[in-house]
């Protein structure tokens, strides 16, 4: 059986890189800005249409990904 030295993590060679990296805490992690909650009357109204604004976008986007091949 041969000899096992140690931690296998000394065979590796990631060419200088560190395995370090700075952390600056959740916030970081967060995919899109914190918007304020809504309330109000008009909260169904803004939904509908953020809803309607992102189904236009992503139309857009198809149309433009189809006309591309």
């Amino acid at each position: 059986m041969a000899q096992f030295d140690g931690s296998a993590a000394l065979k590796l060679d990631f060419g200088g890189m560190t395995t370090t990296t700075p952390r600056a805490g959740r916030v970081s992690l967060q995919l899109a800005p914190h918007q304020a909650a809504l309330t109000g009357p008009d909260k169904y109204k803004v939904l509908d249409h953020r809803r309607r604004q992102a189904q236009i976008r992503a139309r857009h986007l198809l149309d433009l990904m189809e006309g591309a091949r």
